[in-house]
């Protein structure tokens, strides 16, 4: 994890079988995340996912057939840096460390000290991720980070869902694990992890920016996939992230807007995109106006003009 990051995407799938486990034990188990990799018997092993390293932070996304990882003593002292993993997948597995054993839900996750010798099982093919961050600097955001290991973050939390969405976001941007976007990328989920952190270890911490930029993000993206519904509003949004319509105002004000603003801002761009081609938009400008959450044809033809200086007929005349 050096100061420019890089994401990598392995899969078995071209690989012949007699071969699978030990490519895959080299280049993810001992080059990437050192772990000992054991798989099911008189299954046929197979692996795919991405790996995402970021300076201080990585995630992974892995779906595999039955297997058996371990962090044993020889990895612990081969790694220079000791990470706490959050862990989840969508079938149960079995986890044992601090002389402890638990049986992971799916959904929920679980947090796994990487300086401390640990084995995750699953009996069944399954997905999993794993997004970590550097012990030290989740200690310099959170007293009690030492004492996260083997404590469970049920599926219902907000900020849980959070944090994956932004992972799952990230996967679909390689260029987020490269260059200035590396690092920025990092402390967002440096502060996504430490505000999940402190919700499991039920010590309160303030919202850091990695975490407010992150709701925003998602806020956004609720907002465009909606913005043609003219009962849209603040209330369904926020509800849908969790949080109260309060703060969604704050995180807009927080930026020099406002979340109706925001959502004029959408439902404009949307009919401009349409009246610049005609074969995609309805027929008349009232129908466009509808067709993109607008109520009152007169108000959509002012804003319109206010935002970018002609009017919706002269835009579909000049298009």
């Amino acid at each position: 994890m050096d100061a420019t990051g890089f994401s990598q995407i392995l899969s078995t799938a071209s690989v012949p079988e007699r071969e699978r486990l030990p490519m895959w034990r080299e280049l993810f188990g001992q080059a990437m995340v050192r772990l000992d990799i054991e798989p099911a018997r008189n299954v046929p092993f197979h692996a795919e996912g991405t790996l995402c390293a970021l300076p201080g932070a990585a995630y992974a996304s892995v779906s595999a057939s039955p297997v058996q990882v371990t962090r044993t003593h020889r990895l612990i002292a081969a790694d220079p840096v000791e990470m706490l993993y959050l862990i989840t997948a969508d079938a149960s597995l079995e986890l044992k460390q601090r002389g402890r054993e638990h049986v992971l839900a799916v959904g929920d996750s679980i947090f796994v000290r990487g300086g401390e010798v640990s084995t995750i099982q699953c009996r069944k093919r399954c997905r999993f991720t794993n997004i970590a961050v550097a012990q030290d600097d989740l200690r310099a955001l959170l007293s009690g980070a030492d004492d996260l290991a083997m404590r469970v973050v049920p599926r219902q939390s907000d900020l849980l869902g959070l944090l994956h969405a932004y992972v799952d976001m990230l996967r679909l941007r390689a260029d987020a694990a490269s260059g200035v976007a590396a690092a920025l990328t990092a402390g967002h989920i440096r502060d996504l992890i430490g505000a999940v952190a402190a919700t499991a270890a039920e010590d309160g911490a303030p919202e850091r920016p990695g975490v407010k930029a992150a709701r925003l993000r998602a806020i956004k993206a609720d907002i465009a996939a909606r913005s043609c519904d003219p009962r849209l509003d603040i209330v369904g949004v926020a509800t849908r992230a969790g949080i109260s319509p309060r703060y969604v105002r704050r995180l807009f004000q927080d930026e020099g807007s406002s979340f109706s603003a925001h959502v004029l801002g959408e439902r404009l761009d949307r009919a401009h995109r349409l009246l610049l081609h005609p074969g995609q938009a309805p027929r008349t400008i009232a129908a466009v106006a509808y067709a993109c959450g607008f109520g009152d044809l007169s108000y959509f033809n002012r804003t319109f003009r206010r935002r970018f200086g002609m009017t919706p007929s002269d835009l579909r005349g000049a298009g």
